[in-house]
């Protein structure tokens, strides 16, 4: 890649090369016709002149007049040579520089390896779950916009297009077909879906409501909350979404016409509905593309200010651990798999390393465990309190995520 670079500046420089003034061939050509013109307009003014002098009537005056004619017709017949001929020459040799050009790198400016390209490559183990993800993240929020509806014909798609593992996008057709179906106006696929007494069926008979009153039907609104909202309240005990049902009461009453956000409760029930589908098919709800990228770019600026400042502060890479700093993340892209940093030797707990709790609570890692107890042997001081531990006493911590 570095080498396409190099020739892609070499080559673009000589696209400059080969007129005065350091100009490029197609510039000199636009410079001469420019200059052609200007002399055009100086012979017009010329004659213009002749013609209004006193006595232009008389037979010498117009003999002298006409020899000034053939001197400026000569002139401009010589100008136009010379013009002619500068701009044939720049204009070849222009295309014969633009020809070299395209044959010397455009041709070849997409002849490299895209994973060549990156400064830090990830590893080839690593490739089949970036391949992954990709996918997951295409399953997730484009397959209700394919031009397919069949749903082997929507797996067979985004594998033929985007090269997406069947096994993982057909985890996402039955959701990503209903998804279609309330965005067409089509409530029940996902009514037939729904688990009784939930926030979705509520909010989807909400909806419904909405779709009657937008239509001026403000009898069959009225018919439809009162067959299944009282019900649905009686039977889940969820009182507290009465305030929900009384803006579209009020307006059956008091408005003549109809102004319900249709659009926002529509968005509502399609967050709700793959939310609740998402956690029943054990998928993620947002897909972890997405929650990295994000992540990226809200840790940029924490990044940025931290290399400014071991820039000012001399800080090398030996001393990396004495300029801490922390990056605020949202809580939602934080909830994933706990990490313990042992306040010991500073290291990430693993399988090999697991925390283990002493008798005071405080925790550190097995390999720390060992280093203070001399495996086992001995007594130690809690590194947090000066609470006396033994190894025998300690237990292995396993964190969950409440």
């Amino acid at each position: 890649m570095s080498d396409l670079l190099k020739n892609l500046n070499t080559e673009f420089g000589k696209l400059k090369e080969g007129a005065s003034d350091g100009q490029s061939h197609l510039r000199r050509c636009l410079k001469d016709t420019h200059e052609f013109k200007l002399n055009i307009k100086k012979l017009k003014s010329y004659l213009t002149k002749q013609m209004l002098e006193p006595g232009a009537g008389q037979d010498p005056v117009d003999d002298k007049i006409s020899r000034k004619r053939q001197l400026a017709v000569d002139k401009l017949n010589k100008l136009h040579r010379q013009w002619d001929s500068g701009v044939k020459k720049h204009g070849k040799n222009a295309l014969h520089q633009h020809t070299k050009f395209q044959k010397s790198v455009l041709n070849k400016i997409y002849d490299f390896d895209l994973d060549q390209v990156y400064v830090n490559q990830l590893p080839a183990d690593a490739r089949q779950h970036i391949e992954k993800s990709i996918g997951v993240h295409i399953s997730r929020y484009s397959m209700s916009e394919i031009p397919k509806t069949d749903p082997e014909a929507m797996v067979q798609y985004l594998k033929e297009v985007y090269g997406v593992d069947p096994q993982v996008s057909s985890s996402y057709v039955e959701m990503s077909q209903i998804v279609r179906q309330l965005r067409g106006g089509n409530l029940e696929p996902c009514m037939r879906w729904c688990t009784e007494g939930s926030s979705l069926q509520f909010e989807l008979h909400l909806l419904n409501a909405m779709y009657f009153l937008q239509a001026g039907d403000k009898v069959s609104t009225y018919q439809y909350l009162l067959k299944h909202i009282p019900s649905f309240m009686e039977k889940t005990k969820k009182t507290h979404l009465r305030h929900q049902v009384a803006p579209l009461l009020a307006q059956l009453v008091v408005s003549s016409e109809a102004k319900v956000n249709v659009e926002d409760q529509r968005k509502k029930c399609m967050k709700l509905f793959t939310k609740e589908y998402c956690a029943q098919s054990r998928l993620p709800f947002d897909s972890p593309l997405f929650l990295v990228v994000l992540s990226g770019v809200i840790s940029f600026q924490f990044f940025i200010k931290y290399r400014t400042l071991r820039a000012v502060s001399h800080v090398d890479w030996s001393t990396k651990n004495e300029l801490p700093f922390n990056v605020k993340l949202p809580e939602f892209l934080t909830n994933f798999h706990p990490i313990f940093i042992c306040p010991v030797l500073k290291e990430e707990t693993t399988q090999e390393n697991p925390p283990y709790a002493l008798p005071c609570h405080h925790i550190i890692s097995k390999f720390s465990l060992d280093k203070m107890s001399k495996n086992g042997t001995c007594n130690f001081k809690c590194p947090y309190c000066p609470v006396m531990a033994a190894r025998s006493k300690t237990s292995r911590v396993n964190f969950v995520i409440l």
